[in-house]
């Protein structure tokens, strides 16, 4: 680590640790491959590299812990219901005891005796009763913290560690629910795939700290322009996906030009030394899904119109109906 300058924090350690003892085949070749190149593990390739391969594993450590935990609460109830039928057969034979009693000794002293005994079964069973309440009660609110503890671990391993937004893992997840819901209720859905231009020269200029500078204020820009039900990812390294249900392609051009226009008006410094970094600028590619076709497709259809954005200058937004207006013109 310290010959990559990679530095010395916990998750980059379990990454290293997990090369120096070769025990994840996929991540040790990732890493000799990084290493072979001459790249650098800046703060995004580490991150990417934890989130890829350490992530996921959290999530299921996380089920195995409250699997564990609920089968203990599980088998706590099921004692207490187990003892709750032993009192109620007990409370049942209570009551058929105090019904022969009845009959057979009428008098004051047997009525008082079955009396006392009555109210000692009840007072018995009603204690039981409380305890399988408050059993039941303390399993349900355990069960809602399990819940909410492996949401939150969810969440963590679906979001990008650099910029706080989605990662490629939930932008997958997005992008099939938006199309399962435009295919059941014909309703439309966009995306939105955008990449940040000459982004090698920035890094390459300023170094990896300014260039994740750079990604997180584009990610910036994608969220606060998106609605509030669109989930804008981290597609690659300063590349961004922005997923879009219930949105025509009109209006998804609308929010890529208010993003392209955000992105080209902000003059930014370099943390570290307040140096002037310039403008930088971001092309987009804009698709609608079609009817009956695979995700792929529509993906393809984006970055289609995302390659036209760059090749024709950058710092534009390229959509379904720009392309078709200009093949329509010539």
């Amino acid at each position: 680590m310290d010959q990559f300058d990679v530095a010395p924090t916990p998750e980059n350690y379990a990454v290293w640790i997990c090369f120096a003892s070769d025990t994840n085949p996929e991540l040790c070749e990732t890493l000799r491959t990084h290493i072979e190149a001459g790249e650098v593990f800046s703060e995004t390739v580490n991150a990417e590299l934890f989130e890829q391969y350490f992530q996921w594993k959290a999530i299921q450590d996380a089920i195995l812990e409250s699997g564990s935990l609920m089968s203990r609460e599980l088998g706590a109830v099921k004692q207490s219901l187990e003892a709750a039928e032993r009192d109620t057969v007990a409370y049942g034979k209570a009551l058929e005891g105090a019904t022969h009693e009845l009959v057979a000794s009428p008098d004051a002293a047997g009525m008082k005796r079955l009396v006392e005994s009555l109210v000692s079964a009840t007072a018995r069973m009603q204690r039981r009763s409380q305890a399988l309440e408050d059993k039941l009660q303390a399993t349900s609110n355990e069960v809602t913290k399990l819940k909410t503890h492996l949401e939150r671990v969810r969440e963590e391993a679906m979001t990008d560690a650099l910029t706080g937004i989605a990662n490629r893992k939930r932008f997958d997840e997005a992008l099939r629910r938006a199309r399962r819901a435009s295919e059941s209720d014909g309703t439309p859905m966009s995306l939105i795939l955008c990449d940040i231009d000459f982004f090698k020269r920035f890094n390459d200029t300023w170094g990896h700290q300014t260039g994740d500078q750079i990604i997180r204020f584009v990610a910036g820009c994608l969220t606060r322009h998106s609605l509030e039900h669109h989930v804008v990812a981290r597609y690659g390294g300063e590349e961004f996906g922005i997923v879009m249900p219930n949105t025509d392609t009109a209006t998804a051009t609308e929010i890529a030009e208010k993003i392209r226009k955000t992105v080209e008006s902000k003059k930014l410094l370099r943390k570290s030394t307040n140096e002037d970094l310039g403008n930088i600028t971001v092309s987009l590619g804009i698709a609608g899904y079609r009817d009956g076709e695979s995700i792929e497709e529509l993906i393809e259809r984006s970055d289609a119109n995302l390659y036209k954005s760059k090749t024709e200058g950058r710092n534009r937004s390229t959509s379904d109906a720009s392309t078709a207006s200009r093949s329509a013109a010539a």
